[in-house]
């Protein structure tokens, strides 16, 4: 089957937050569809951020703002953006509400979700300016990343139906389980479950961010999932000399604990820096710090840092020593992130410098970086400190687990393959080939 821009599909991709490279789900879904026709991208998002991206050109843009006038006021809602269009006006937005808004996805007060829901259900009847922007574009396929928003599958279902276009789902989260069990709770998970089942039986593609997860779903749908990482593009690498202090950067938000995470890497390079400095954290995050956060992660060895562009980023794990993937100890958030393989991980491994990864080993993400003996893993705040000293006596280590990874990642996780595979899947549901 040729792949070419007149093979190529008109693909709506419909996404709860603006479509940035600055977090995980966009610069997911850049890493995917980079090399799609630009003419035949378009892109529906449900909040007031700002767009940065180099794939797509058209978007519909249905935020909360227009839903509460709609919902009071009866207006219609959703306005069409061309790139580069209202940004500083976004930019001014997010910056006012970036801490309340973070206030509300850490805590999560589950009767704000309802209430919001709610807001979704009744305001989004006003529609009538998304319909024409659907006629206009003509979505022969749909592609969607999983939500944990109700609102989100409402819109994907609504969407499926008006235009009949084949729906494609990845599932880079498992949002399915129970994961609390009060009664609102309980009540807000039953109304998800029920629309991710939804979901899934409109979809006619089903990926997933690990083999775990794929199975996991595989069982509980009776559907076929297939597994999607992300690309990455791996040069061999050639050995490096290294001086103290090393330099160790990690670049992701702080949520589902791992903040607390890095605040014992933080302590633990406190507690082996008795004669020297042995090592520097350097930590680049969107997320605002709490007081707490500011205490435990600002200190003489560690330091965070503001969120910069994704190829900023590239650039600062590419002079680092060694780059980081943590997650949280806690059941809670361990519940949470099980099946994830978090998309940092490629990001680290792109960078060709050594992963260091430090969360529980029953989590899909740690559990392939020690199965795959290529990048240093902890497990324990012992073994943090454990294997920091390790480094500290040898630091040719690093070099050792660099080729490892190399030797892991060059076929599994390569750029051209992955988009190669996910753009016939797509293409073949246009020509009848997948049913």
């Amino acid at each position: 089957m040729k792949m070419n821009a007149q093979n190529f599909p008109k693909l709506l991709v419909i996404t709860v937050n603006a479509w940035s490279d600055k977090i995980a789900s966009g610069n997911t879904i850049s890493n995917h569809l980079g090399g799609w026709d630009k003419s035949k991208l378009s892109n529906l998002y449900l909040r007031n951020e700002e767009i940065d991206n180099d794939c797509c050109n058209t978007y519909f843009k249905i935020d909360e703002k227009q839903i509460v006038k709609s919902f009071f006021f009866k207006k219609k809602i959703g306005v069409e953006i061309q790139l580069n269009k209202e940004i500083g006006k976004k930019e001014t937005i997010v910056a006012k509400q970036s801490k309340i808004k973070f206030f509300f996805i850490r805590t999560r007060p589950v009767i704000i979700l309802l209430l919001r829901e709610l807001f979704w259900k009744v305001g989004f009847r006003r529609r009538s300016k998304l319909d024409e922007f659907l006629n206009k574009n003509a979505p022969e396929a749909i592609h969607v990343h999983n939500s944990s928003m109700i609102y989100g599958h409402r819109i994907l279902n609504y969407c499926y139906r008006f235009t009949n276009a084949k729906v494609v789902v990845f599932f880079g989260d498992e949002n399915y389980s129970y994961k609390n069990y009060w009664p609102l709770n309980l009540l807000y998970q039953s109304i998800l479950r029920y629309w991710i089942r939804k979901t899934v039986s409109i979809s006619s593609i089903n990926y997933a961010a690990t083999p775990e997860l794929c199975d996991y779903y595989s069982d509980i749908f009776g559907k076929e999932f297939k597994v999607l990482y992300k690309g990455i593009s791996v040069l061999p690498p050639v050995r490096k000399s290294y001086s103290k202090p090393l330099k160790i950067v990690y670049a992701g938000n702080l949520l589902y604990g791992r903040w607390q995470t890095l605040s014992l890497i933080s302590k633990a390079i406190i507690e082996i820096s008795t004669n020297q400095i042995e090592f520097e954290l350097s930590i680049y995050t969107g997320t605002p710090l709490s007081k707490e956060m500011d205490i435990n992660l600002n200190t003489k060895n560690s330091t965070v840092m503001n969120a910069v562009s994704f190829n900023e980023i590239k650039k600062i794990m590419e002079d680092a020593d060694i780059v980081m993937h943590v997650e949280a100890f806690d059941k809670k958030n361990i519940q949470k992130t099980k099946y994830s393989f978090s998309t940092k991980i490629t990001d680290c491994i792109q960078s060709g410098n050594c992963v260091m990864g430090v969360g529980p080993s029953e989590l899909a993400s740690i559990n392939f970086l020690k199965k795959s003996e290529c990048a240093i893993v902890a497990n324990s705040y012992v073994d943090i400190v454990s294997q920091l000293q390790k480094i500290t006596l040898d630091s040719e280590i690093i070099n050792d687990y660099r080729i490892n990874m190399f030797a892991v990642s060059k076929d599994l996780f390569n750029l051209g393959s992955i988009r190669k595979n996910l753009y016939k899947d797509i293409i073949a549901l246009n020509q009848k080939e997948i049913h």
